[in-house]
């Protein structure tokens, strides 16, 4: 019998945190997100040969009110250019997503610091 209330609970207990997950999601998952902005913006990262990687990050997790989206480029076709990073902030405005800012930096192959991103193009 401690058994079936001990499970019984626990299930209660799990059923909770999924509710929860999901509205969690709801009020991050507006009908356009900054990642589905971004993807609208740029079709290509879906074909991109290079290898492309996709980072979105909000100020808070239960109510954001401001999100950014990282995509990181890498393996690109310009020797001189190890790697293209573009920043796009967001900021919620009621219920939809609104770009603010973009940012563009590059890491370059000749570079003093190789590992360091710069707003300048490479040499």
């Amino acid at each position: 019998m401690l058994r079936i209330i001990l499970f019984a609970s626990t299930l209660g207990v799990a059923v909770t945190g999924c509710a929860t997950t999901e509205n969690i999601i709801a009020k991050v998952h507006t009908p356009d997100t900054p990642l589905e902005q971004v993807l609208k913006l740029r079709p290509e990262l879906r074909n991109e040969m290079a290898t492309v990687e996709l980072r979105q990050f909000f100020n808070n997790p239960e109510s954001p009110t401001a999100g950014q989206v990282k995509v990181t480029e890498t393996g690109l076709k310009d020797d001189s250019v190890k790697a293209i990073q573009t920043i796009y902030h967001f900021k919620l405005d009621g219920r939809q997503w609104e770009l603010v800012n973009t940012q563009k930096m590059y890491q370059c192959t000749r570079s003093s610091d190789p590992k360091k991103f710069q707003q300048e193009t490479c040499p």
